[in-house]
Order: structure tokens, then C-alpha cells, then sequence
């Protein structure tokens, strides 16, 4: 059986609205477990594009600690614009929709890898919340 499980809520950095600093919105990301764990996109800001036509990130392995700001990387490269990086690897992966760290990670772009180390310390100012999916059950 195939299915989310988990899915993480990026908020706006310094986020002024409510009082749990991730308002407003601006995308979320699903996690998904199948044979290959997945990450995708749900934007609730319209104006966020993410590189190339990406949709998917599969991960290296489950649960890489190097998912979720490759996600966000791919997913928002608006917050990581500054990424000396950023430019080529949008211009390597124009129209690619899904980057494969398991199966395919020759196809991953060798300055992916420094745009990584470039991003961290813009991926550590992101608003980001996780929570698990579980089933609701009748009432």
C-alpha cells in the first residue's frame, strides 16, 4: 500500500500573522511512502514556481536528512534566489519534472551538490512545521 504520511507547512519567513509564525502559507510538502519514498509539492501561494517543471523529489533513501531542503531547493527557489548555484541548476534541469537522488542520481547535477551547502543557511531561516497523517476514525 502506497500513501502519504507526513507533510511539512512552510510559512512566510518572520511571518507576522497568528500565533504560530507559519502564517500566511505559502506551500506545503507531502511525503510519500510507496517502493521509494517521494516528496511533492502543493502550493497555496500561486505565485511560488518551482526549477524547471519539478513535481518530485525522490530521496537518496527514506527519511534523508537532506530531503526536505532539496525539496524546498526544488520546490521554492524564489527563498534560495542569493545561491551563487541557483542559476545553472535551473538552467541544467529546465523542463525536468522529477530529480531521482535513488535510482537515477548520475542525472543530478554535479552543482546541485553546491547549491546545497549554499542553501543551508537560507533553508535554517524557513518557517517550517511537520506533523504525521493518521487517519481519523469515525467519532
Amino acid at each position: 500500500m502506497a500513501g502519504y504520511f507526513q507533510i511539512y507547512v512552510i510559512g512566510e519567513p518572520g511571518g507576522i500573522f497568528g500565533a504560530d509564525g507559519v502564517n500566511p502559507i505559502k506551500f506545503m510538502i507531502l511525503v510519500g511512502n510507496s517502493d521509494r519514498q517521494w516528496l511533492e509539492p502543493v502550493y497555496v501561494d500561486n505565485a511560488i514556481v518551482p526549477i524547471g517543471n519539478l513535481r518530485v523529489i525522490i530521496p537518496a533513501y527514506p527519511n534523508d536528512p537532506n530531503s526536505l531542503m532539496d525539496a524546498c531547493i526544488a520546490f521554492c527557489p524564489e527563498h534560495f534566489r542569493t545561491c551563487p548555484s541557483l542559476e545553472k541548476v535551473c538552467k541544467l534541469l529546465k523542463g525536468i519534472d522529477c530529480l531521482d537522488f535513488n535510482l537515477s542520481p548520475e542525472q543530478i547535477p554535479s552543482d546541485w551538490y553546491s547549491l546545497r551547502k549554499e542553501a543551508k543557511p537560507l533553508f535554517n531561516t524557513m518557517k517550517i512545521w511537520q506533523a504525521d497523517l493518521v487517519q481519523v476514525k469515525g467519532i
